[in-house]
């Protein structure tokens, strides 16, 4: 397919913000990283197959269209999709390349873990002010205030809004035959009176319904691994604040509290298989960080013989890596949902939940917890504190 553009008065022109050209012999990195530089601006078009130097090269091998899609595909962060078509230069072929503006800001570069954007006719790196406003601006990070079609007030249970905004937020309710404006205030509902993510996740009476990646899958294995039997097995879909009880009186149901005497006293003291405080810490903070936006997957939460783990869809959001969230360091992916969790006294909003965790397991001489964070998932074990034991203690 060809379209009616002048490959000539174009390479005249020269590269600008939304033209870049590349040689056959691109490395994919390097096209990436074009590809992200536009994504994250306007927009623009690579043209394959003419050099920097404006010298048309052409394209000979038809498979290099799907190599670009790859790259796309696979080297880009989040994906993007290229609209792709061949035009003729002289007799020879060029691959135009269109990378739309991207709805779903930042972009990067995979491998490199690098952000762009274009400055004229290079690619660069953005300052840290312009990396907080390509956030700013980048919709999957309010994925949770984005609206679900074909939902109304409706499908809100209003009872349960009601008790939220009168005992955990102090609000009075004025009308509460006509609540439309709170719940807009609040972000429950957006300016078209659909139910946004955050609201359904907390005040839909239906949740499973309207979103079924919600929900946590809860299982315990008798064994050390998930081949084993399946003791018990929950997959509550309720609101935040039930589920977060419900995954609590799971393990409380499924776990046992030890008698151990303190070494230097003769003293009895109680040690839970899993500190209450810290299961409640993992499981808000997986409600507080996933990436609701991941379909067909749920927060997990398994026992084992021998260790819980807690499993949430989504990495780390960008801005972070793992040495800076165990530090404490808190950057939110879902800051409307966070503050909902707060209002209800079931999380702090400081991001301090994992840093508590680790002191108090090194604190108690534990065998401490393994964090483990990809591009797909966030996963944490925690050791049975009655079956591990102790670490050895420092000199």
């Amino acid at each position: 397919m060809t379209h009616d553009i002048d490959i000539l008065a174009l390479i005249n022109r020269g590269e600008d913000s939304r033209t870049e050209f590349k040689s056959k012999g691109f490395h994919n990195d390097s096209l990436a990283k074009e590809v992200v530089a536009f994504s994250n601006m306007s927009g623009g078009e690579l043209f394959i197959g003419i050099s920097d130097d404006g010298v048309v090269e052409g394209i000979d091998d038809r498979e290099v269209e799907a190599r670009v899609v790859n790259i796309c595909r696979n080297n880009v962060m989040p994906p993007v999709i290229p609209e792709i078509s061949f035009l003729d230069a002289n007799g020879k072929k060029v691959l135009r390349v269109v990378i739309e503006k991207g709805k779903f800001k930042p972009y990067k570069v995979k491998h490199t873990n690098k952000y762009y954007i274009r400055a004229g006719s290079v690619s660069i790196e953005p300052t840290n002010e312009e990396l907080i406003r390509l956030f700013q601006d980048g919709a999957q990070l309010h994925f949770e205030a984005s609206r679900l079609p074909g939902t109304s007030i409706r499908d809100i249970d209003l009872l349960r809004f009601r008790l939220y905004c009168t005992e955990h937020r102090g609000m009075e309710w004025e009308d509460e035959a006509n609540p439309e404006r709170l719940l807009y205030n609040l972000q429950v509902v957006d300016e078209n009176a659909e139910l946004t993510v955050a609201g359904v996740l907390f005040f839909a009476k239906d949740v499973s319904r309207l979103l079924p990646q919600a929900g946590i899958d809860m299982n315990f294995f008798d064994g050390l691994d998930k081949t084993a039997d399946i003791k018990d097995y929950k997959s509550p879909n309720t609101g935040i604040p039930e589920l977060l009880a419900a995954a609590e009186r799971f393990v409380n149901l499924n776990t046992r509290t030890a008698a151990v005497f303190n070494e230097n006293e003769t003293r009895r003291v109680d040690r839970h298989d899993y500190e209450p405080f810290v299961v409640r810490e993992l499981i808000a903070n997986a409600l507080m960080h996933r990436d609701w936006s991941i379909f067909g997957q749920k927060i997990r939460l398994s026992l084992f013989e021998d260790r819980l783990e807690v499993f949430s869809p989504g990495s780390i959001p960008n801005t972070l890596n793992l040495k800076r969230v165990l530090a404490g360091i808190s950057y939110y992916r879902n800051p409307l949902i966070a503050q909902m969790l707060k209002d209800y006294n079931l999380a702090e909003k400081a991001g301090r939940g994992l840093l508590k965790i680790t002191k108090f397991y090194d604190s108690h001489h534990l065998k401490p917890p393994v964090f483990d964070a990809t591009d797909a998932y966030f996963n944490v074990i925690l050791y049975n504190a009655n079956v591990t034991f102790s670490k050895p203690k420092t000199a």
